[in-house]
Order: structure tokens, then sequence, then C-alpha cells
């Protein structure tokens, strides 16, 4: 799609959908005024927080520091990117989003929509599979096995995949679909010699993984014994999940979320496993607040999915020795992620041997809340897992690698001095008393261990950083020093905003390139370009230059803070601006002068020019 299209897209979505119906569809709006306001998702809210302003088709959260249109609030809310919000609010405005001629048909066959039903596709034809095929017996059985009934079986889509390497293919091929497609999202692949395709799963049952919109985007597949031909010299892996697609990555989904999602609360939060028969198991017994991994661990990208729903994460440990490594070996990052985040993360370890599944197959589900309800918050799993029978011991060497390695975890986990929250702070004050207790060591000493390991932690990040950026491009600035305007450049945006006719005076003054921060030139630039085409400037027509969601929330801010200063003497703001971008020119100008006398840069007589010309600006500042 051009940029041309693309922004005649948004301009139809825009008009065609309100902010307040939309906001009103996910949260309980009341009237206030001229807006409305609704308690915030994205942080404990008591008092509403969230205004949405429907003349200007905004919302706004001051103390989470969030806002925007309706694109930036499906974002947040779905946890998507822009495209996919863009495609959620063109279904539901009834906008195409057809590509232009420009494109090839090769091009347009990669389109999300065609990636989404193809995918939609192979779930159909892997389901249909298992519940009728002769061959898909074997699976039928195994899930019998298991106890998963036939309503689970049918609201997780499960399915099956013959032992075929081209089952897949033949079925795209009387469809009319093209195996590039279906390698594209990773349903097939292509063989390494020789033209051609093959199923990438073969003789597995196939559980669907959904994303938060219900919206199928990979498989994982499980082998089962004694179907198709096995070689022992290479034994295929137990499980295996689709590769990363444009649709797909594991480390930011979570199985089954789509159904849990309803069922995520503040009280009962959100209920981690590792399988996908653990988490069928669960919703089946009525625990309809689980959801599984991906073959990967619980980590960083897993955080903004879980937060829209909840702050309380259990996370359910199989009673096996590997399970127990794995968590450990990753436990300091997970504590030092989840407490940054204010996430509350407890740990589950079942009994030795046992699964999720298995114990609420054979115990019920009560025996598995009870189970729950023994969860143990990170660190306190982490201090009882290191000092396991060091009790009696305190002051063997052991005991004292022990410390060492808890000091190290709470190094990690929480954050030092003002950055540190007064929840943060308390449960660290707890930790030390526990060590304190525990291994008889006075606090004074503790403390000191503790701020060494800080400092370690601190020398390894920035060796991190320098390592991950050195070779990072110049001109990517960070968000910081991107959105970090300042007084007058915000001032120029609330003006812009607010007071568009005033453009044409402040820029016989102030060209674009003497605008420091880029968002600010950009945006100066863009209200300069909507003027000679014949536009007014507005919120509207600057917030549909940027995809981007902060960038989208300080306009925001400006706008908001623009309109409360809209009785104002614009005039007398107006000179106020531009004297002030005056002194800012002039002091650059003295600046650049000082560097080049410093440097010895300049002959004799241009040198006393200078200096003249310095002496007279600082004589007229005195006068």
């Amino acid at each position: 799609m051009s940029l041309s299209d693309l922004q005649d897209a948004k301009e139809q979505i825009r008009q065609a959908i309100d902010i307040v119906d939309l906001i009103g569809g996910y949260l309980q709006l009341r009237r206030q005024g001229r807006n409305y306001v609704a308690l915030c998702p994205w942080h404990d809210d008591s008092k509403p927080s969230l205004t949405v302003n429907p003349q200007r088709q905004s919302f706004k959260c001051w103390p989470c520091d969030i806002g925007g249109d309706i694109f930036t609030f499906v974002m947040k809310k779905e946890g998507i990117d822009f495209r996919e919000a863009m495609e959620m609010l063109a279904d539901r405005a009834g906008v195409s989003l057809s590509f232009g001629k420009q494109h090839s048909d090769g091009d347009h066959q990669y389109d999300r929509r065609n990636l989404y039903k193809a995918m939609a596709w192979a779930e159909d034809k892997f389901h249909q599979c298992l519940l009728s095929a002769p061959e898909a017996e074997p699976a039928r059985q195994y899930l019998t096995e298991r106890g998963i009934n036939q309503q689970s079986i049918e609201q997780f889509h499960i399915g099956f995949a013959p032992n075929s390497w081209d089952w897949l293919i033949g079925l795209a091929r009387q469809a009319g679909a093209t195996s590039a497609v279906l390698e594209r999202v990773g349903l097939v692949g292509k063989r390494q010699q020789g033209e051609g395709y093959y199923d990438r799963f073969r003789g597995r049952l196939m559980f669907s993984i959904r994303d938060p919109q219900a919206r199928p985007i990979a498989f994982g597949g499980r082998i089962l014994p004694g179907v198709g031909e096995q070689n022992p010299t290479r034994p295929e892996a137990k499980y295996i999940n689709s590769p990363e697609t444009p649709l797909f990555s594991k480390s930011a989904q979570l199985y089954a979320l789509d159904l849990a999602k309803d069922a995520i609360s503040d009280d009962s939060g959100i209920v981690v496993m590792e399988g996908y028969t653990d988490v069928i198991m669960a919703h089946q017994h009525g625990i309809t607040n689980a959801v599984a991994v991906l073959g990967t661990a619980l980590g960083e990208r897993h955080v903004p999915l879980v937060r829209r729903f909840t702050d309380r994460i259990t996370l359910v440990l199989d009673g096996d020795e590997a399970g127990q490594n794995r968590t450990m070996q990753i436990l300091d990052e997970l504590l030092a992620l989840f407490v940054k985040q204010d996430v509350d993360l407890q740990i589950l370890t079942l009994p030795s041997g046992a699964d999720p599944c298995d114990v609420i197959a054979s115990q019920g589900s009560e025996a598995f809340a009870k189970l729950l309800s023994t969860a143990v918050d990170a660190l306190d799993h982490k201090i009882a897992a290191v000092t396991n029978g060091l009790a009696s011991q305190p002051s063997t060497h052991a005991a004292s690698q022990a410390v060492e390695e808890i000091l190290t975890t709470v190094a990690r986990a929480f954050p030092a001095g003002g950055s540190a929250s007064s929840v943060a702070l308390v449960r660290e004050q707890q930790v030390l008393a526990n060590i304190s207790r525990r291994f008889g060591i006075n606090d004074d000493t503790i403390r000191t261990r503790l701020t060494a390991k800080r400092r370690e932690q601190v020398t390894r990040n920035r060796t991190r950083y320098v390592d991950q950026h050195q070779q990072a491009p110049t001109h990517a600035l960070p968000r910081e020093q991107r959105l970090n305007l300042s007084s007058w450049e915000r001032e120029l945006l609330e003006l812009l905003l607010h007071q568009p006719q005033v453009l044409q005076q402040i820029s016989q003054t102030l060209q674009a390139e003497d605008i420091p921060n880029p968002f600010c030139r950009q945006m100066y630039t863009r209200a300069l370009q909507l003027t000679v085409a014949g536009q007014t400037p507005s919120f509207q027509t600057l917030s549909a230059v940027t995809e981007d969601n902060d960038e989208k929330n300080l306009l925001v801010e400006c706008d908001e803070l623009g309109e409360q200063k809209s009785n104002s003497d614009t005039e007398q703001r107006v000179n106020d601006l531009l004297a002030l971008i005056a002194d800012q020119k002039q002091q650059a100008w003295q600046n650049s002068q000082v560097a080049e006398l410093k440097q010895n840069q300049l002959d004799p007589e241009h040198e006393q020019e200078v200096l003249a010309e310095l002496f007279d600006v600082l004589k007229q500042k005195h006068e």
C-alpha cells in the first residue's frame, strides 16, 4: 500500500469510528463535562484517571503517561502492532485495505489478512482430520487416555496431521492456495535438494496456538507413539512448534490466552504452565485462567502481554528435576524483570514426578486449587532452594556461598536508591532480615555485601550495554532523547495545535533546521506543509503523520496544555516565543565563535572582529 493510500485509509477509519464508542466497548465510561472518564486499565485505578476527549478523538491517562488516538488505544489494549490495529479497526469501520497496482501478485499474497486466512484454513483441516479421518484414530485414543473430552477438543481446536510429506500441500493445491503462503506461515518447508515443498507437521497431534484476538497464528505438534516410521538414529522431538513467522513469535505469546483472558482477575491472577495438555485439563476442570509458555521460558516479552490483564502470575513447575533446574537458571532474571514491572510472581512446585495434567485428572480441581494456594513468592522460592539443609549449619562455607548467591539475586531484583518503589523497599528489608536471622549475620555486614553486589551488577550492565550498542546506528535516538522537548519546543507545539493562525508569523523567524528536537521538527515541518496545501494543522492532522504511541501521547499532552492556555494573550505568547528563539540563535552563535577562538582557528584580523561583536552583544544584554 502506498503512503498516500495508507494515509487515506487511516483517515477513513478515523472518520468512521468514534473513540467514545470504541473505548466504551472495553471500559465503562461516564460523562464528565465535555469529556468521558473511566478507570484506567494500565494501573491500579480507584479514581477514574483515563479521560476520553470526543472533540479531539483522543484519550489520556496522566498517572500512566499513556495517551493517543483510536489506533494507540487498540495497540495498547490488545498488545498488537500498528498494522494489526489498523486491520482490526478497518474491519470494524468497513474500510478496505486493498493494495495498489504498484504491488505485484506475489506481494499481495503475503498480506497479513491472507496469512491469517491460511492459518484458519489449516486449523480447520487439521481439526476435521482428527474428528473423522481413519488415520487419526491413534490421536483420538491418546486424547481419551489423557482424559481430554470432546468439548475440550472443540474448544481448543485440537487437530491431527497425518504422517504424510504432502497431505496439507495436496489440500492447498485443491483449494487454490499456494505453497509459498503456507511456507510464509510455517506450515510447510522448502526441500533442500530439488524443487518443491514438504509438510512440516507429520504424524502429530496438532494444538492450535491463537493470539489474544482468537486468530490462529501457529501450531504445536506432539508426535504420537507408533505413528509413522521411527528412526532410532535420528529420534524426532516430542513437541515442535511453528517457526518464527510474520504472525508468530513464541517469546511474545501464551497458549490459550484467548480463552483465559476473561477469567483473569486481580484476585486469581494468571496461572502459567508448561504444557498444552496441562492447560487443556485445567480449563476442562474449571481452572480457566491457565495458559502455557510456548517452548520457551517466561520472559521479558511476556510482561506487557500479561500486564494487560493482571499484575499477578503463578508459575507452575513440574515435579521433575529438569523443570526445577530450568527455572532456577533464569529465576534471577525473572525476579529482576517482574519486580521492576511491579508484577507479583508466585511459584508452585508440584510433587516429584507430577505435572498439572496428571494432578488435576487424578485429584480434581479442588485439590489443585489447594496446591495453588500454597504457591510462594519467587524470592522465597529462591531462598528456600539455596538454603536447603543449611539452616542448622549457618557458619559453614556452603552457608556463606548461599548468602552470596541470595544477595546476588537481591541486587538484581530490587533497584537501589530513589528508583525503588516503597513496596520493593519493604520487601527488600524483609529479605535481609530473614538472612540475618537464618545465618546469624548482622545487618551492617549484609548491607555492605549487598552494596558491593550492586556495584558489580552496575559494572556488568554497563559492559553489556557497551557491547550491545557499540555497533548501533548513530541516528537511532533513544526514546528519552527523542521525546525530551525543551519548554519553548512544547510552547511551539501548543501554539500550532490551538493557534495555527500564528504559524505564518513564526515561520518568518524560525526555520525547521533551527529546532533541535527531531519530533518537534517533524511536526513543525508537517504544519508548514499543511498550511501551504490550504489545510489547518490540528491534533488529527499532525497525529496522522506518526504511528508511534509515545509521540501521539506527547501530542495529546501538548494539546491538553495548549487548551488550558486558550484564554491567554496569544500575541504576547508568540512574541515571547520569538524572543526566546532569537536568544537561542544568538547563544548558539556565541558558543560557536568562542569555540573557534579557543581553538585558534581565526586569523588575527578576523579574531578582532569576532571579539568586537561578542563584546557588543554582551554590552547590549547588560544595558
